[in-house]
Formats: structure tokens, sequence, C-alpha cells
């Protein structure tokens, strides 16, 4: 992707955001520990004197004026980095270094321009804090501290925040900029893949994604993608599986329609004969409209249609319902209709689907197997599951068409003859699926298993309302 201006770019937003944020964060800190170092100076500048005047008062007032002039004169050649003045009570100078001027009691501090150490130099500024205290014979001592350590270590201070602060900059850009690149390069292949999926229709282009181990934010975000691609192609691919199966299957009985109502208007005009034609018209017009009634119940059960429905539902109980209603039927046909659902088994579900799901499983196997087979409907429970199960002894489905019967319109070469749309068992396996369950065809060894797992509930509702 090409980017003309840089600053437009997401990558360099954001890493000169997150430069200026580290930036800025970083100078707080500097100033917090600016603060932190020259705010106590003066205080303690001041306490160092106050502890250096008392000491020199002590020993001034213990020692003859000569003795105490000395010991201070050789505590002022010591290595401690303070300077010595003593004047006498007419203000002459009897020792100390200090420069000529009138001090006064307390704390005091002085500007004045020290000689160049160099022919070359510059004079310099030297700042220096005394502290004036009087003596009990009227002599005035006075201490001072050069300021200028103080003010280099400030200076030094300054010297390596700033260049602290420009090499982390440089880092945050770099290692920001670096990482970021890194970051919105997964991104944009993200975006690759749906603008090429977008424009070129090639449903099969999955963003990738790396290991489980590695896997971070952007790779949920490759996986949530992809999983909505996935939809998306099998959507597509079942509007277009729908649409050649509507072709395929509506044309023969709008054709017969069609051939019923040319028949009757070629013939000589006959009452009788119109309406058995439009008997047979209403029949087959019939057909095709409960054939669009079960593609749109289907339709709307995979567009999530009915959720908010779902209550709690005694699978057991509505099975023994199915069963009863069919067993007059089975009885007739000379089959053996059996239940075993020995006790309430809860799922979260809508009634009339399920009931249904379960009708059309029952009718599927009444139809397709011979007289005398028997139909065998079970209810279990399997921890955080609820099975259905849905078996019979009659002829089977192959493994190549027990793959193939929940989709829409297939049926099984020898049931081309029998009534029925093709649409049963996919109404069926729609039902499954809006209700979260598993549904699978399983060879019975003979005959066909039908096995659908629902979630349980965890705790059986404390009522229920009337059936």
């Amino acid at each position: 992707m090409q980017v003309r201006f840089p600053l437009r770019s997401t990558r360099a937003r954001v890493a000169a955001f997150m430069s200026l944020l580290f930036l800025a964060a970083f100078g707080v800190s500097g100033l917090a520990t600016w603060l932190a170092l020259t705010a106590p100076v003066d205080e303690s500048s001041q306490a160092r004197l106050l502890r250096e005047v008392g000491l020199a008062t002590t020993i001034y007032a213990t020692h003859k004026t000569p003795a105490a002039v000395r010991l201070i004169s050789e505590r002022e050649r010591r290595p401690t980095g303070y300077n010595f003045r003593i004047t006498d009570r007419e203000g002459r100078r009897v020792a100390g270094d200090l420069p000529e001027q009138a001090y006064a009691e307390g704390f005091t501090t002085l500007r004045f321009q020290a000689p160049a150490t160099t022919p070359t130099s510059d004079d310099d500024v030297v700042r220096i804090r005394v502290l004036t205290a009087k003596m009990a014979d009227g002599a005035l001592l006075s201490i001072g501290e050069d300021l200028e350590r103080s003010r280099q270590l400030q200076a030094s201070f300054l010297r390596t925040f700033i260049l602290t602060s420009g090499a982390a900059l440089f880092i945050a850009l770099a290692v920001g900029l670096s990482y970021v690149t890194r970051i919105l390069r997964r991104i944009e292949v993200i975006a690759a893949t749906a603008d090429a999926v977008s424009s070129s229709g090639e449903m099969g282009l999955r963003a990738p994604v790396r290991p489980p181990e590695r896997r971070d934010d952007i790779d949920q975000l490759a996986i949530a993608m992809n999983r909505m691609l996935d939809e998306i192609q099998r959507l597509v691919l079942s509007v277009r599986q729908v649409s050649d199966d509507v072709a395929h299957d509506l044309r023969t009985p709008l054709a017969h329609l069609r051939q019923r109502v040319e028949v009757a208007l070629a013939g000589p005009p006959d009452a009788a004969a119109y309406r058995m034609a439009l008997e047979g018209a209403v029949e087959k017009i019939d057909s095709v409209l409960t054939t669009f009634e079960a593609l749109l119940r289907i339709g709307q059960l995979e567009a999530g249609a009915n959720l908010a429905t779902f209550q709690p539902l005694d699978l057991s109980e509505t099975a023994r319902q199915v069963v009863e209603a069919y067993r007059p039927s089975a009885e007739d046909a000379d089959h053996a209709l059996e239940l075993h659902a020995p006790r309430s088994e809860w799922i979260a579900g809508e009634k009339s689907l399920v009931t249904q799901m379960l009708a059309n499983f029952v009718e599927n196997a009444l139809i397709h197997t011979p007289a005398g087979s028997t139909l065998d409907i079970r209810v279990e429970h399997l921890g955080k599951s609820v099975r259905l199960v849905v078996e019979d002894d009659g002829p089977g489905v192959g493994d190549e068409d027990r793959a193939q019967i929940f989709r829409r319109f297939y049926r099984v070469e020898r049931s081309r003859t029998t009534p029925g749309s093709g649409l049963g068992l996919s109404l069926a396996s729609a039902v499954a699926h809006a209700h979260g369950a598993e549904i699978r065809a399983e060879d019975a060894g003979p005959g066909l298993r039908i096995v659908v797992d629902f979630p349980a509930l965890q705790a059986a509702p404390a009522a229920t309302s009337p059936r």
C-alpha cells in the first residue's frame, strides 16, 4: 500500500502519538526529578552553614581569640568547600579570605566577578551563600559556601536530561514505528483478503492466522473474518443449490400442471373433464405451495427466526405426544412404533418446531420402510446434552446417500416414486441447528438411525406451564 503523505499514514500517526506520549511522560518524570534535586539546595546549604557556624562559634567561645582564630584558619584550609572571615568589633579583618564587604548578621548571597584563571578566559560570576554571626566579644564570624557546585550539578543534570530525552525520543520513534508497521502490515493483509473476496468473488480466500500459541487480538480478528467468510460462502452455496434444486424439482410438477391444462383445453368442451383438470391442477399447485412453504420455513430458521420464543421444553413429553399422534397411522401401515423415554429431559426450545422435526422423522420412516418394520424413538441423557434417537430396521440408506439426505430436495433414487418433496429432513436439520443441536445420520445395520444431540438445561424448571 503506497502512502504519499507519511503523516496521513496510520502507522506514522500511531508511532508519532506513542512517541509524544512517551516523551511527555519522560518530561514529567524529568521535571519531577529536577524539582526534587534543586528544591532542597537552599535548605541543605543553610543547614550546613548553620552547623558550621555553630561549630566555629563553639571554638571561638572556648578558646582565647588568637587560638580560636588559628583553629578556624586551620579548618578553613581543609578541603571543606567553605570560606571564612573574622572581623573584630571595629570591622577590621582578623582572618579569612571572604571578599571585603559589609556583612549583616544572618544569611547573605554574594555575587561578584572572579578573576579569569587564564589569559584567554573570561571572568566568571561567583555566587556564595554567607552566614554571619556575632561573637560574644563583638567580633563577626562569616562563613560562606560556594554555590557553584550546585549550579554545576543542575547544569549537568539538564544536559543529561536533554541528551537522554533526544535518545529516548529516537528509540521510541524507531521501536514504535517498527512495532506499528508490523501490526498494520498484518491488518493490511486481512483488509487485502476481504478486498480480494469482494472484488474477485473468490470465496475460498482466507486471512492468514498464526499458530495457537502465538495468537493475539489481530489473529482473533482474522479468525472472526474467516468465520464470517465461511458463513457467507455457505449461504452463497446454499442459495445456488436452492436455485438449482428449485429449478430442477419444481419443473416436473409445473410441467405436469401445464400438460393437464393443455389436454383439457385441447379436448371438446366438457364440464366434467374441466373439473377433473382443475382438481388435478389444484393438487399440483398445493404441492408446489407446500414446497415453497417448507423452503420459506427453512430460510427463516437459518436466519435465526423463532429463537426468541425458546422456553424450557420436556423432550420426553414431546416425543410421547408425537408417538401417540402417529401410532394409529403406524398400526394401519403394519408398523411398530416404540418409545423409550423413562424420565423427563429438559432442553431450551420452541415446542412446535421440535414437534415438527420429530414428526418429519416419523413420517419419513413410515413412508420409506416396508410393512412389519419397527420404528424406535429414544430420549437419553448424556451429561451436558440430551440425545434424541429415531431408528428403524428398514432397508436403510447407503453411505453416499446418507451423507446427502439433509440437503434440500435430495431424495434417494428408490424413493423418487413416493410422495414428498425431499425437504422433510432438510427442515428437520434446520430446526436442529436453530436449537444449537448436532444432527447426523448413521447406519443402524439394518436400517437408518437419526441422532440429534440437544444442549441440556442444567436444571429443570421449578414449574411448567400446562400443555
